[in-house]
């Protein structure tokens, strides 16, 4: 039997079935493919917006040009980032046995945690500094910028897996 290497990370079953709501489904069913439109192109436009930052602060060449640049980026990074998390809720309870008895959301969402930590942590000692445009990025900021930009690709390829799936050939 081929296992899954995340397959001890599933949302147990009777969760999924009590969260599972068929009103909801039927309701959902003519907007879906609206819902999950607004799910990919809000999680790419902030993936986009998050790896630009992140490469700047990890460029030196682009220090002097990051304080305008976060400042533009601040809003739309927000906005982007709440419509693709409550985007991913709707879709997520639109079927969640389907979607949660896959291998790769509870990785998925793993990473989500520890990517908003590290954007915690990181918000007053790398982001303010940089968007009042100090000249210096430190080893810390780049330390946290790497650490983003692994989390939150993560993030995408768990997305991806949890769409389609590993194709059996790369499971023997």
């Amino acid at each position: 039997m081929i296992t899954h290497p995340f397959a001890f990370m599933r949302l147990p079953y009777w969760l999924l079935t009590a969260l599972d709501s068929r009103m909801l489904h039927f309701w959902l069913q003519p907007e879906h493919y609206l819902i999950r439109i607004a799910h990919f192109l809000s999680m790419a436009m902030f993936f986009g917006m998050v790896m630009l930052l992140d490469i700047g602060i990890l460029n030196p060449r682009m220090t002097p040009r990051l304080a305008p640049a976060a400042q533009l980026m601040v809003r739309p990074l927000h906005i982007t980032f709440v419509i693709a998390m409550v985007s991913g809720v709707i879709l997520f309870l639109y079927d969640p046995v389907r979607v949660g008895s896959r291998a790769y959301l509870s990785p998925k969402l793993l990473l989500i945690t520890l990517a908003l930590i590290n954007a915690r942590w990181c918000h007053r000692r790398v982001y303010m500094p940089i968007m009042r445009a100090q000249t210096v990025v430190t080893w810390r900021a780049r330390a946290a910028a790497w650490l983003s930009l692994s989390l939150w690709t993560g993030v995408m390829v768990m997305s991806c897996l949890n769409s389609e799936g590993v194709p059996k050939v790369f499971l023997r």
